[in-house]
């Protein structure tokens, strides 16, 4: 009876790592196998490891761990596991849980990559698909039950924000990052990425300022400043938040 309440802890440091961009620990890290007592550590381990393998560009590995991940949603060991007032899994048509979410952004991070891929090798590409999902994981998100903290340990909207701006979608991007410092008040990701879109812009130089000052202030005490919001967005000076 414990392991329906305690296993949701199990999957922590996979999300950890995923917020930091620790794609090749992620990889490194040796799999879970007892699918009766770890059923949500598997499904999250193949989700992490679908996102690494994605921002890595890594795109059919990727769809590998994406085929697992769905596989391991069928185990009926899933049922009742829980992660404080959230259901590690169910049925889609009865709501929305963590492991929806995740595939949401598993769907959407695999399809961006793939997209990224065939624009920088000069192919025709298209990233409403991707997008579309990533979106859909924002919706899923922001209906889990109350949690403190959050069911969902990496804002989707973070993942979003900084794809779209990766993409040059800026005005998308910065009404993203206004909705999540207007719900994670005033945090330092959704504030970094609300400062990048007034620097692409241009035009704002008095809201600059004072948004580039509170992010200031919010990252003062961070170990390591982030230069994206979401490590899964390509940058030449930042592969991860530690390296």
């Amino acid at each position: 009876m414990g392991a329906i309440f305690l296993e949701s802890y199990v999957t922590m440091p996979w999300h950890v790592m995923i917020r930091f961009g620790k794609w090749d620990e992620i990889l490194a890290e040796p799999m879970y196998s007892d699918k009766e007592v770890f059923p949500a550590t598997i499904a999250t381990q193949h989700y992490a490891r679908g996102v690494a393998y994605a921002s890595k560009g890594m795109v059919p590995e990727a769809e590998a761990e994406q085929a697992l991940f769905y596989e391991a949603l069928e185990n009926p060991a899933l049922a009742g596991r829980v992660l404080h007032n959230n259901l590690m899994y169910q049925d889609p048509s009865e709501g929305p849980c963590i492991l929806l979410v995740n595939a949401a952004v598993l769907d959407g991070e695999i399809e961006y990559r793939r997209q990224y891929l065939a624009k920088e090798n000069g192919d025709s590409y298209d990233f409403t698909e991707a997008f579309d999902h990533i979106r859909r994981g924002v919706d899923l998100s922001l209906n889990l039950a109350y949690n403190e903290p959050w069911g969902q340990m990496q804002p989707v909207r973070h993942i979003l924000g900084a794809l779209l701006f990766e993409q040059g979608e800026y005005e998308e991007a910065e009404s993203v990052y206004r909705e999540d410092i207007k719900l994670w008040k005033d945090n330092m990701w959704g504030l970094l990425g609300l400062k990048m879109c007034l620097e692409a812009r241009g035009d704002a130089p008095d809201e600059l300022a004072k948004v580039s000052a509170l992010f200031n202030e919010r990252s003062s005490r961070a170990d390591v400043v982030p230069s994206v919001t979401c490590f899964c967005a390509q940058t030449k000076d930042e592969p991860s938040c530690c390296d």
